[in-house]
């Protein structure tokens, strides 16, 4: 669906808004085995936070094979290798620190070392404690409310959690969650709001909006309440009303080729899904070539010097994949692919590759998703 009138009416009337750049990490080694470990424990931990406060199964994992695999492996450790990320302050004098924008998750946490409650005015005790399970080990610490500002907008009294230690060793500062904050799927129990509720009440912003625009090859950056037209080099092409309580969700088509209720994960960097779903994509696309690793996951590889051309579709808009964003190291001399299956994910989880073919805009006023190509 086209951008609207009224939705560009009522975007474009929005003045009080921010721009930061975005940055990540590429000198980081890939390892696509850390990567998806990373991914299992994150939908892990939410899965089971969610069935704790509501009694239901969110089934994004198959937990019983996911209990299997870990007693076998043992422990692993987390990691987020070329992620997203920003400069933010909290507290009061404000406290400099490096966030990963997350829209797979739902929450504002900081490593121990990224924000301490005791040299900020302005720093709440909300007197209650977080418990992150990832199965080996746990991310917990406490509760606090405190001033958190995204460039220019600065909202107060805004819910975010302490670590007890540094989670984070090559991404440290916070995971700065932009998915559906809500009892059942926060792990913080309290009144006191994430930012952009804060935000809006406050005023600060008049659309609850955050606008991404990753371009794998040039200037990133993350507009909060409002949409940068100049960021944009098409009409922005609008989703239906996002109905997960939980995630953000689409359909999408990968040349022509359907994915079906794909978690839209900024927290990540690769695409994954179910195991024998990702080895037929990966079959049916040109140019790249299926293999298989020990567990018989599957993964693709292509010639490094003639990339393969990739296309996806998005609320009707045909978008380009870049071959700078579809590319995740290398096997000898070619190219990974950046699809990877998985034995234990039972959905398809589009991570940041997906998210530099165009400009995002997420907006939680209305619950909906726009992409436009950028400039």
């Amino acid at each position: 669906m086209l951008l609207l009138p009224t939705f560009a009416f009522v975007l474009a009337g929005f003045s009080s808004a921010v721009r930061i750049d975005l940055s990540r990490d590429d000198k980081t080694q890939f390892s696509p085995e850390a990567e998806l470990e990373y991914i299992h424990q994150k939908y892990y931990a939410i899965s089971k936070i969610h069935h704790n406060r509501t009694g239901e199964h969110l089934n994004v994992l198959n937990m019983d094979f996911f209990n299997k695999q870990k007693r076998a492996h043992g422990k692993t450790h987390l990691r987020k290798s070329k992620a997203w990320s920003g400069h933010i302050e909290v507290g009061f004098p404000p406290q400099k620190t490096t966030a990963v924008f997350d829209t797979g998750s739902a929450d504002l946490v900081f490593d121990k070392s990224g924000y301490n409650p005791k040299k900020s005015l302005t720093s709440k005790n909300l007197d209650q404690t977080f418990d992150f399970d990832y199965y080996d080990h746990h991310v917990e610490g406490d509760l606090y409310s405190d001033r958190v500002a995204i460039g220019g907008v600065k909202a107060w009294n805004v819910a975010v959690g302490r670590g007890k230690e540094d989670y984070n060793k090559d991404v440290a500062g916070a995971i700065f969650g932009l998915s559906f904050s809500t009892t059942d799927r926060s792990f913080f129990d309290v009144k006191e709001d994430p930012f952009i509720w804060a935000a809006k009440k406050q005023h600060l912003i008049q659309s609850s909006t955050y606008q991404f625009t990753l371009r794998p090859n040039g200037k990133a950056s993350l507009n909060v309440g409002n949409v940068d037209f100049s960021e944009l080099n098409s009409l922005i092409h609008w989703s239906d009303k996002n109905t997960d309580s939980t995630f953000w969700r689409a359909d999408v088509k990968l040349n022509g080729h359907p994915i079906k209720n794909a978690i839209l994960d900024t927290g990540t960097s690769v695409i994954s899904g179910p195991n024998e779903e990702v080895g037929k994509m990966l079959k049916k696309l040109d140019g790249i070539k299926v293999e298989q690793h020990d567990d018989g996951t599957y993964h693709g590889v292509y010639d490094c010097k003639n990339p393969p051309r990739m296309e996806f579709e998005v609320f009707g808009k045909k978008l380009v994949f870049p071959t700078a964003a579809m590319q995740q190291g290398y096997i000898g001399d070619k190219c990974i692919f950046t699809m990877m299956g998985s034995n234990v994910i039972n959905d398809w989880i589009l991570g940041s590759p997906f998210f530099e073919i165009g400009s995002f805009i997420l907006n939680y006023d209305v619950r909906r998703m726009g992409v436009a190509q950028f400039t």
